[in-house]
């Protein structure tokens, strides 16, 4: 489940514990009262009342990333607007629809794991990007994603960060999956310099990074 399923599922179980908890006052200050006359049904009624309102309007506002409108008309709204001026709350709403409106498409979830690792949101954006990878394990983008979450989680390149970067880099000509493989084994200390070398071939050669790589592979900057 995505962050804003929760988000919903908490919202209205917190809704649930507040009614039922309403519910239970009006009882137990019936029975203190020692019955009385008056049925305790009518205020068992209205808390019935109240929880059906608070959930009508919450369906109606819709999620709270987006100001309070209707939740579908907020979304067409967003969707005639530039996406370049959505905030990421708007973006991820947008992608979230994509992705039930296209259950099989792997990209809605890739650019949400986009999304929020770039917000330093790792552990959500590494539940994305496995969701991509169920639709299309061969997505080396997403591989890549997925291990670059990893290490924000733990702060250093896992076993299963590895394995990411290592199927990414048989997937693509992208430099950075050698790159933490090189790290990788620099951790471990193991010699890194063939990881080294993989990555500076694979760099263009404006890639600012591509001088260090050189000198990595050369063993240069081993200590």
């Amino acid at each position: 489940m995505t962050l804003l399923v929760w988000t919903q599922i908490a919202v209205l179980a917190i809704a649930a514990v507040l009614t039922a908890g309403a519910a239970f006052w009006a009882l137990r200050a019936y029975r203190r009262a020692g019955g009385g006359v008056a049925s305790p049904i009518p205020a068992l009624v209205v808390c019935g009342a109240v929880a059906v309102a608070a959930l009508g309007t919450y369906l109606f506002l819709g999620r709270p990333e987006l100001p309070d409108a209707p939740y579908a008309a907020r979304l067409e709204a967003l969707k005639d607007r530039d996406p370049r001026s959505y905030t990421v709350d708007e973006a991820l709403a947008i992608l979230n629809e994509a992705s039930r409106e296209n259950a099989n498409d792997p990209l809605p979830y890739f650019y949400t794991g986009q999304l929020l690792l770039d917000q330093g949101r790792a552990e959500e954006a590494a539940r994305a990007f496995d969701m991509a990878l169920r639709r299309d394990p061969l997505m080396a983008e997403a591989l890549l994603g997925l291990g670059r979450a990893l290490v924000g989680i733990e702060g250093r390149v896992t076993p299963e960060a590895l394995a990411a970067f290592q199927q990414a880099g048989a997937l693509t000509n992208d430099p950075a999956p050698w790159i933490y493989q090189a790290m990788a084994a620099m951790e471990e200390g193991r010699d890194a310099r063939t990881f080294w070398s993989e990555a500076y071939v694979r760099m263009n050669e404006d890639d600012p990074r591509r001088e260090m790589a050189r000198r990595m592979s050369s063993g240069e900057g081993a200590e």
